[in-house]
């Protein structure tokens, strides 16, 4: 599947990743579509610990 990474400052990279498998008492869904928040923002330049 295609996941949205951030590997560092600055760096978003789309990559493909394996599909998890879910453990007991969880369920595994498919996202049709995603969003960010003020406080991505901060995570993309580093402003606090991701």
């Amino acid at each position: 599947m295609r996941a949205v990474k951030l590997h560092s400052t600055g760096d978003i990279r789309t990559v493909d990743v394996d599909v998890p498998s879910p453990a007991k008492n969880e369920i595994l869904i498919k996202v049709e579509a995603a969003g960010i928040c003020g406080t991505d923002r901060h995570l993309y330049h580093g402003e606090f610990p991701s």
